[in-house]
């Protein structure tokens, strides 16, 4: 789990995995506390809604959301194996705004980890 701060293997100017990008390390420079620790989990969090009925006529929806570790290799954490769908939620109309609403569980619950 500490593959992004002791094995990686990076090409000047090239982005090999999300350790090598300027928000990560923003975010190094910003959170100092959580950062220098290398064991701290670093997760990406995806939501992408879609119906599932493929009727444009229809609202209903369904939105995956999908975690993924950040802390393992690229060739590894790209794997679909490694991907946590972590909640499902579906309802009569697409989310917008409200997503907020379903994630504040799961970010509680992450921020126990």
């Amino acid at each position: 789990m500490t593959w992004h701060a002791t094995g990686k293997y990076t090409e000047p100017d090239k982005m090999q995995h999300p350790v090598d990008g300027r928000a990560w390390k923003n975010f190094d420079t910003k959170y100092l506390d959580f950062t220098k620790e290398p064991r701290n989990v670093r997760l990406r969090l995806t939501a992408d809604g879609f119906n599932q009925f493929g009727n444009l006529s229809q609202s209903y929806s369904m939105w995956p959301v999908i975690l993924t570790t950040y802390n393992l290799a690229s060739w590894l954490c790209m794997k679909e194996s490694s991907f946590m769908l972590t909640l499902l939620i579906h309802g009569p109309k697409s989310l917008g705004k409200d997503i907020d609403v379903y994630l504040r569980p799961l970010i509680d619950d992450l921020k126990d980890l």
